[in-house]
């Protein structure tokens, strides 16, 4: 069950350290996913647990059982993209990757899978790969 509007990244592509992505990659792939992160919300994206978490209109909104690690992935890309997240292109980059966690939960895969599929379409979208 979700909440979301159909945003996509409309934001150009950007050259991104790459060993960063690299890193973050080999730590997922070693199980080096923390069980507990604090939920994500900001800039139109909210992940949860709580079903009966608020939110607005605009928001979208994930519900899983796995809040904790996707929020920990959105919180590793926000440090990785930090020199080209600005106060504008922010409400394409978090909602687009909120869409994207949406489609890649529907496949039900196991949680490595899910969050190495992310990864690979943020760098798709936001790095050259």
């Amino acid at each position: 069950m979700f909440h979301s509007k159909d945003f996509e990244f409309q934001t150009p592509f950007y050259t991104i350290d790459m060993k960063e992505l690299d890193i973050l990659r080999q730590k997922i792939k070693n199980g080096q996913i923390p069980k507990r992160f604090p939920e994500y919300g900001g800039a139109n994206l909210i992940i949860t647990k709580n079903q009966n978490r608020n939110f607005h209109e605009d928001d979208v909104v994930v519900y899983s059982e796995h809040a904790s690690a996707l929020s920990w992935l959105v919180v590793e890309l926000k440090h990785i993209y930090s020199s080209e997240i600005d106060y504008i292109n922010k409400y394409d980059f978090y909602p687009g990757i909120g869409n994207i966690i949406i489609r890649a939960l529907a496949e039900q895969k196991s949680l490595s899978e899910i969050l190495l599929h992310i990864l690979d379409e943020v760098e798709n979208n936001w790095g050259e790969k």
